[in-house]
């Protein structure tokens, strides 16, 4: 007798515990669901940045002195430094590989958009999201061993990125289902400038690049998702022309 309220509160726990198994299952497949409903393009734009994420992973994975703090994640992608760690040619293709095939993956899906908008102010705004992809593939081509020509295009890519975010930002505004995501995108690029100012000036407790170079990547990676979702949601059919 002193055992049942014991089994009775053990049901209530597995009971609960298989709801909420239940539930996560029933979101897992409806979203994969949803998921494979979208456009192809919609699926390249995010399947991209989880392609250039894992590779970035794995590189750090083959990098046992490679240190958040004092590196660049350009580093990564030198074909004969050996500092970071053994196998540099192996880590290098990996780093690099990942960079050029979400950057080319990322400017096709701009492409594609650009020619089905119906919204010249919306085609404009996509031109440095564009140009930002395109630096993203050049990062992974010209790597640390080009020398300027990486610097230049690494540069290209954070400097642009901010500007693809405030263009669309400001085209956007005169739409109010999207006034949210204009706001976001008019804001957002900010919380990098300050990270950047920040290890520029010493005031952050990091030296390298890494850290504000991930953390810029992951504000640009949601921000596309998020004008991702908004397509394949159908929030954007006021950019197409209409299907009557």
């Amino acid at each position: 007798m002193h055992f049942k309220p014991f089994i009775v509160f053990a049901a209530l726990e597995h009971s609960t515990y298989v709801s909420k198994h239940r539930a996560c299952v029933y979101l897992s497949m409806s979203f994969l669901k949803n998921l494979r409903g979208f456009p192809r393009a919609i699926l390249m734009g995010f399947v991209a940045p989880i392609i250039a994420i894992g590779c970035i992973l794995a590189a750090i994975g083959l990098s046992p002195n490679f240190d958040w703090v004092t590196n660049a994640l350009s580093d990564l992608g030198h074909y004969t430094r050996t500092d970071i760690g053994p196998n540099p040619l192996l880590r290098a293709v990996i780093f690099n590989s990942g960079l050029i095939i979400a950057g080319i993956l990322l400017f096709i899906v701009i492409l594609i958009l650009i020619k089905r908008l119906n919204d010249l102010l919306t085609q404009i705004a996509f031109l440095p999201f564009a140009l930002a992809s395109a630096f993203v593939a050049a990062i992974g081509i010209f790597s640390e061993n080009f020398g300027a020509i990486h610097f230049y295009v690494s540069v290209g890519f954070f400097a642009s990125f901010p500007f693809a975010m405030w263009f669309v930002g400001l085209s956007w505004l005169r739409f109010p289902g999207l006034r949210w995501f204009s706001v976001v995108s008019l804001l957002l690029p900010f919380f990098s400038v300050y990270i950047w100012r920040g290890t520029f000036n010493g005031s952050v407790p990091w030296m390298g690049m890494a850290i504000p170079e991930i953390l810029t990547a992951l504000t640009a990676i949601l921000w596309v998702w998020a004008l991702l979702w908004l397509e394949a949601e159908g929030s954007l059919d006021v950019l197409f022309p209409s299907v009557e």
